[in-house]
C-alpha cells in the first residue's frame, strides 16, 4: 500500500469525547455478534481496530448512553455495508448492480416507514436495521424520523450512481463529484443526527434558512474532503477513483502530490467560510439563537471529531499527518 502525507488541515472546533466511549464499544461488539453481522473472528478483530465507537463518542461527546450505543451501531452498520460494496469478489460482484441496491434501498425504506420487525437468524442486515429503528424511536420525534428515512434512501441512491461509475469505468468531473460525495458518504446522516444527538430542535424557518442549510452543507463536505485524504492510500490499494484527490489528479493532468494540496485548500477554504457564514446568520430570538449556536457548534465539533478519530483512533486508514 503507497503511504501518502497529508497535509495538517485547519480546524478550528475543540477536541472532546463522551467518557463513556468504553461502554460503547462493548456494546456494538455484543450487537455485531447477536445479529452475526461479521462472519469471522477474523472480520470481528478488523472491526474492533477500527475503533468506531471512538468516532462516535468524539462526534457526540454531549449525546446519552442509549443515542451513543444506536448511533455506532448505525455507524458500524453502514461500514459493513461499504466495505462489501467496495470490496467486491466473484461471489459479491451481483450487490453493485443496480437491481440489487434498489431492492436493498426498497427493504431498509420498508423497515422504517412500516416499522417492520425482521426476526434474529433471518436476514442479518435487515434484521439489525429493525433493532436499530426499533430502538430509536422513542428517542426521536417524529418529524426527524421523517426526516432520517430520506437521509437514509439519498445516501444508498447515491451509492447506486457511485456504483454505475465504477461499474463502468467512468470517473465523475470534480464538479459531480463534490455534489455527490456528501450523500453516497452517508455526511448527511451524521448531521441529520445531531438533532436527537445534542438534543437541539429548530423551527422549520431555521433548518430552511438559506445560511443555515450551506453551513450544513458545508459541515457535510469538510468531513468528505478531510477523509478522502485519510483513506487515499486504502482507496489506492483498492482501485477505488471515487476521491476528490483522485478525481483531481485525472482532471487537472496534477501529480498525486499537487492533488492532495489542492484537496486540502478546498477543505481548510471551506471550513473558513463555515466560521464566515456562522457569524452572518440573523437573529431568530434570543432563545432559538441559543439553540442554532449549540446545534451550529455541534456541527463544527462533528467535523473534528471525524477528523480525530482518523489521525488518533482508528486503524482503518494508512498515512501520514504533517503537523509542521
Amino acid at each position: 500500500m503507497q503511504m501518502v502525507t497529508v497535509p495538517q488541515l485547519y480546524c478550528p472546533f475543540p477536541s472532546r469525547i463522551n467518557p463513556r466511549v468504553d461502554e460503547i464499544d462493548r456494546h456494538t461488539t455484543d450487537w455485531l455478534r447477536e445479529f452475526e453481522l461479521l462472519r469471522t473472528e477474523q472480520m470481528h478483530e478488523k472491526f474492533r481496530r477500527y475503533k468506531f465507537a471512538w468516532m462516535t463518542a468524539r462526534v457526540y461527546p454531549d449525546a446519552d448512553y442509549d443515542l451513543l450505543c444506536a448511533a455506532n451501531d448505525l455507524y458500524t452498520w453502514l461500514f459493513i455495508l461499504d466495505d462489501q460494496l467496495d470490496h467486491l469478489t466473484p461471489e459479491t460482484a451481483k450487490i453493485r448492480e443496480k437491481a440489487s441496491l434498489q431492492e436493498a434501498i426498497s427493504n431498509f425504506v420498508d423497515i422504517l416507514r412500516y416499522d417492520r420487525t425482521v426476526p434474529r437468524g433471518t436476514d442479518a442486515i435487515l434484521a439489525s436495521l429493525s433493532d436499530f429503528w426499533a430502538r430509536m424511536k422513542p428517542m426521536s420525534r417524529p418529524s426527524w424520523q421523517c426526516q432520517f428515512i430520506l437521509g437514509l434512501r439519498a445516501t444508498f441512491e447515491a451509492a447506486i450512481w457511485e456504483a454505475g461509475n465504477a461499474r463502468k469505468g467512468r470517473p465523475p468531473t470534480a464538479t459531480q463529484y463534490m455534489q455527490m460525495r456528501p450523500w453516497f458518504a452517508g455526511a448527511n446522516i451524521g448531521t441529520d443526527m445531531i438533532e436527537v444527538a445534542a438534543k437541539v430542535h429548530l423551527p422549520v424557518y431555521v433548518l430552511q434558512h438559506e445560511h443555515f442549510v450551506r453551513l450544513v452543507d458545508l459541515s457535510r463536505r469538510a468531513v468528505c474532503w478531510a477523509n478522502d485524504l485519510f483513506s487515499l492510500s486504502k482507496e489506492v490499494a483498492h482501485g477505488d477513483e471515487h476521491n476528490l484527490v483522485l478525481v483531481l489528479k485525472q482532471e487537472r493532468g496534477a501529480t498525486l502530490e499537487e492533488a492532495i494540496q489542492e484537496t486540502a485548500q478546498i477543505h481548510d477554504a471551506e471550513i473558513r467560510l463555515f466560521q464566515e457564514l456562522r457569524g452572518r446568520l440573523p437573529s431568530f430570538g434570543d432563545e432559538i439563537d441559543a439553540d442554532v449556536a449549540r446545534y451550529v457548534d455541534a456541527l463544527g465539533i462533528m467535523i473534528r471529531g471525524f477528523m480525530d478519530w482518523s489521525i488518533y483512533d482508528t486503524a482503518r486508514y494508512q498515512f501520514v499527518y504533517d503537523r509542521t
